[in-house]
C-alpha cells in the first residue's frame, strides 16, 4: 500500500540539500561520491535510487548497509547452458561507451525478465552479445528492437552462429547461407 507523503515538506528537503551543496560541501568529496553513484547505478535506475534515499530522509528511516548482500556483477554471472540459451544481438558496444550493467537495465526497464534468464554479456567495439534463455529471447527482441538509444535506433536480434558469419576478402563480416545460395543460383543460372 502506497504511503502518502508531504509534498511541501519533501520540497523543502530538496532546496535544503541544493543550498547546502553550494554553500556548506566540499565539492571535490562530492565528486567522489558522484563518481562512484554512475559507476555503481545504471543510467535508468539514478532517478530511483535518489527518489528511494529522499523518501527515507523524509521518513526519517535509517539505510542498514550491514544488511545488504551485493548480488553477483553482470561480469560474474554465470553462463547458460546452450540447450537452454541463445545469443542475442545489440547493435550498440564499446564505442557508445556500453556496459553489462546498462544492457541489463535496458532490458529490465522494457520488460519484466528476471537476471537469472539472462547469462554472459560479452561487449566489443561497436555491438554486443547477450546469452538469454530461450524462452524469454522473443519477448526481449520484440521489447527492444527499434527502441531510441541514446538518439539512435536500437537493433535486437538472433546473433548468427559461427558457422553462419566467415569474413570476406575485404575483411568484413558476410553471412555464408546467403552467399552460398548467390552461388547455387549463378551455378543455376550457367546451367540454363
Amino acid at each position: 500500500m502506497a504511503q502518502s507523503f508531504n509534498k511541501e515538506k519533501t520540497q523543502k528537503i530538496i532546496s535544503l540539500v541544493l543550498e547546502k551543496i553550494k554553500t556548506e560541501v566540499d565539492l571535490q568529496t562530492l565528486y567522489e561520491y558522484q563518481r562512484l553513484f554512475k559507476k555503481e547505478t545504471s543510467l535508468f535506475n539514478r532517478s530511483k535510487v535518489a527518489a528511494y534515499l529522499l523518501m527515507l530522509c523524509d521518513q526519517g528511516k535509517p539505510l542498514r548497509v550491514t544488511d545488504y548482500k551485493r548480488p553477483p556483477s553482470p561480469a560474474q554471472r554465470q553462463p547458460l547452458t546452450d540447450k537452454e540459451s541463445t545469443r542475442l544481438f545489440f547493435s550498440v558496444g564499446r564505442s557508445r561507451r556500453v556496459f553489462p550493467r546498462e544492457i541489463l537495465g535496458i532490458i529490465n526497464s522494457k520488460t519484466a525478465i528476471p537476471r537469472e534468464n539472462i547469462g554472459t554479456i560479452r561487449i566489443l567495439d561497436n555491438y554486443s552479445f547477450v546469452q538469454v534463455h530461450n524462452s524469454v529471447a522473443d519477448k526481449i527482441i520484440e521489447a527492444l528492437n527499434g527502441m531510441n538509444f541514446r538518439g539512435r535506433p536500437l537493433t535486437v536480434n538472433y546473433a548468427k552462429s559461427n558457422k553462419d558469419v566467415e569474413l570476406s576478402d575485404d575483411g568484413s563480416v558476410e553471412n555464408t547461407a546467403a552467399s552460398e545460395q548467390d552461388e547455387y543460383d549463378s551455378k543455376k543460372e550457367d546451367d540454363i
